[in-house]
């Protein structure tokens, strides 16, 4: 009997199983959302969800376009979809017209797409950038189209100054480059052909390419007029200041200029740190 009964259980389950079709699949359905995807740190293995921007390294922008990357989870369609984004007011510091162009009242997620980078244009043109950061916290919103399922991926923050701290390779080369000012590092970027040394002085086959840029910056600062002469291509110019001093900007942003004051000394124009004291 025990062998009849167990027969029987099989022959019942085999009927059951041959009688299922694929329309029958147990299939997880939810609404389709969307979420920031930003990489995670290799160093910590967390989530990152802030780019942090310095015009400092940018001197020709008096503008740039932030891409925040936005991801679907769900189906994907044949027609475009709305994406909502807002400011958190309560956590953003940069002011709308002044700092960042005002957000759209909503971005299209392109048809069989699953990414979106929405832009977010921020500008260069208060001073006070070059003293501190500003910060934007933007959060995604439900629309029609889409649900927030994430509360832990649905925020982003944009943090962006005009200001530059001393790097660790200034410590290193600084018989090459000389006393550190938040002036000078500025000038550096935007003449030396780089944004940054190596931080390793062991590195012999290093030290030309190291020698390359600082020799042209001390090049450019002992004559900052002849230089821009000889390198059109960089795009900067020297012209006629007030009370006989010079101005040193690039073309494409007038806005910011560094000044050259006539030394009697030894008659050779200087720029002036942050210090009030000569960059040399």
């Amino acid at each position: 009997m025990k062998k009849i009964t167990k027969i029987t259980i099989w022959l019942l389950a085999a009927g059951w199983l041959a009688g299922c079709e694929k329309g029958d699949d147990l299939v997880y359905k939810s609404d389709d959302g969307v979420y920031f995807d930003f990489s995670s740190s290799d160093l910590t293995n967390q989530r990152i969800d802030s780019v942090i921007y310095s015009f400092a390294l940018f001197p020709d922008k008096s503008f740039d376009t932030i891409l925040l990357p936005v991801r679907l989870s769900g189906n994907r369609t044949t027609a475009g979809r709305k994406v909502k984004v807002t400011l958190v007011n309560g956590k953003t510091t940069a002011q709308p017209g002044l700092h960042f162009e005002v957000l759209k009242a909503d971005y299209t997620l392109p048809a069989d797409s699953g990414r979106l980078d929405i832009p977010v244009v921020i500008y260069n043109t208060d001073p006070l950038l070059a003293e501190k950061a500003v910060r934007l916290f933007l959060q995604l919103q439900p629309t029609g189209d889409f649900a927030t399922m994430f509360p832990k991926l649905d925020t982003a923050k944009i943090i962006f100054s005009n200001r530059l701290e001393k790097p660790l390779y200034w410590e290193i080369w600084q018989g090459e480059l000389g006393e550190y000012s938040r002036v000078k590092h500025e000038l550096f970027i935007r003449v030396s052909g780089t944004t940054s040394l190596t931080e390793d002085r062991a590195d012999w086959q290093a030290t030309p390419k190291v020698l390359y840029h600082t020799r042209r910056f001390r090049s450019f600062l002992a004559n900052p007029k002849t230089w821009t002469e000889e390198n059109p291509e960089e795009g900067y110019v020297v012209t006629p200041g007030a009370n006989g001093t010079l101005e040193f900007y690039h073309s494409e942003n007038t806005a910011k200029k560094y000044i050259l004051t006539l030394n009697p000394a030894d008659g050779r124009y200087y720029f002036t740190d942050e210090d009030g004291d000569p960059v040399i």
